[in-house]
């Protein structure tokens, strides 16, 4: 008779949670840190990641298919409550790599773009190349 309330009261606090989430939200990037089995009959795998708010660490965990391509190091956007960054959701349908720049002014700054974004294609980049090699030619 115990489980009844315990079942009911996790419903309503799963269900704040969401609410609180599309109301008051903020995104960041987090990174995969490990991922653990869910149960070795499904194909679905907990992924676990981490992100900073404001120099603070916060961790959070999702599950996926292992179909996704999830894989550790990986960058993905997260969306969190503003007033309580541990509530927090994953969007794992794209993927970002992370750039960071300003090495020479001492002031790091980090940046994120997405994956289809940075790839290049191969017809692409011998253009490239042979341009830079007939200006150097010239």
């Amino acid at each position: 008779m115990l489980v009844i309330p315990i079942f009911v009261f996790l419903y309503f606090k799963t269900l704040q949670n969401e609410r609180e989430l599309d109301n008051s939200f903020k995104f960041t990037f987090a990174r995969v840190d490990y991922t653990s089995s869910v149960y070795k009959k499904y194909s679905k795998r907990s992924y676990h990641y981490e992100f900073f708010v404001e120099g603070k660490k916060y961790l959070g965990n999702s599950n996926a298919y292992i179909s996704d391509d999830i894989k550790i190091g990986n960058f993905y956007k997260v969306k969190f409550a503003s007033n309580d960054p541990g509530n927090n959701k994953i969007d794992f349908t794209t993927q970002y790599y992370q750039i960071i720049s300003g090495f020479e002014s001492k002031k790091i700054g980090t940046s994120y773009i997405e994956v289809s974004e940075y790839k290049v294609d191969s017809v692409d980049l011998k253009n490239r190349f042979n341009r830079v090699k007939a200006l150097i030619e010239n």
